[in-house]
């Protein structure tokens, strides 16, 4: 019995466009001849083992386990783009770098000796976009920031900002954009000081035994549903804009961004 999920950017409030986001791909899908398409998306707890499972039918991540713990376990099947600020119709993407909106902070030079937060450890948008972009600032060992703590979220790290907690983050554009119409207050606390470089978006994927025939009607199934008028009110609601399918190594640029970012001691 193969399983679907979509758990990046899968915000409560968005619980039931992202649904309907699986029920329009899923028809699309059957329609491309696709088997043992699941009528539900899958919630599961475990990532890393719903990913790996050769039952996967479709699910997306994020790039830094995709070029990582997920290297050579699962298959890319397309990248969506999104329509919001820090996106690029290629399907690039970058993190809003936020401070609190009354701080005297107003670039990330001035965030040397600050209080940084990010939501996990194998976050290309919070942790590996906070080492990135203050690397370009500070190319030395000695520790750019006075703290380093983890959140566990963007949605929490924004708070941490917000509230003063922190006085740094990175923040998905993505997320930030639909958190910025979903919690208009919250975002409207921080202010944005630039973008982190970017790089290739969250891919969906595929079990790496998916066989290439299903792997083509999967791809065709996700230009359907890009395409389809039926779903345009779900896609406007994701920021949805489209797909593009790249080829595997254009999600190096994470890995040199690593490398490049490696000599860096945050804290």
């Amino acid at each position: 019995m193969n399983f679907a999920s979509l758990p990046m950017y899968d915000l409560p409030e968005l619980a039931m466009a992202t649904s309907a986001w699986w029920t329009g791909l899923a028809a699309h899908m059957q329609r491309q001849g696709v088997v043992d398409v699941p009528e539900v998306r899958a919630t599961p707890e475990d990532l890393e083992r719903h990913w790996c499972s050769p039952n996967l039918l479709f699910s997306q991540t994020c790039g830094y386990p995709l070029t990582h713990r997920l290297n050579g376990k699962v298959r890319l099947l397309g990248l969506p783009i999104y329509a919001c600020k820090g996106c690029d119709p290629d399907g690039f993407y970058s993190s809003m770098i936020v401070v609190p909106v009354s701080s005297n902070l107003f670039s990330l030079a001035d965030c040397k000796s600050a209080r940084a937060v990010y939501n996990t450890d194998d976050s290309m948008s919070g942790l590996l976009a906070l080492r990135a972009a203050a690397a370009d600032q500070h190319p030395h060992t000695d520790p750019f920031f006075r703290s380093l703590s983890q959140s566990g979220g963007h949605r929490r790290s924004l708070q941490s900002v917000a509230e003063g907690e922190a006085d740094v983050a990175c923040i998905d554009a993505v997320t930030f954009a639909l958190l910025a119409r979903i919690e208009p207050d919250l975002v409207a606390r921080v202010r944005v000081l630039g973008q982190s470089p970017k790089v290739p978006g969250l891919p969906y994927i595929t079990s790496l035994s998916a066989d290439p025939e299903t792997v083509e009607r999967l791809q065709a199934a996700l230009r359907c549903a890009m395409d389809d008028p039926a779903l345009s009110d779900v896609r406007a609601e994701l920021l949805l804009s489209g797909i593009t399918f790249p080829d595997p190594a254009h999600y190096n640029v994470i890995l040199d961004l690593e490398a490049a970012a490696s000599r860096l001691t945050l804290a």
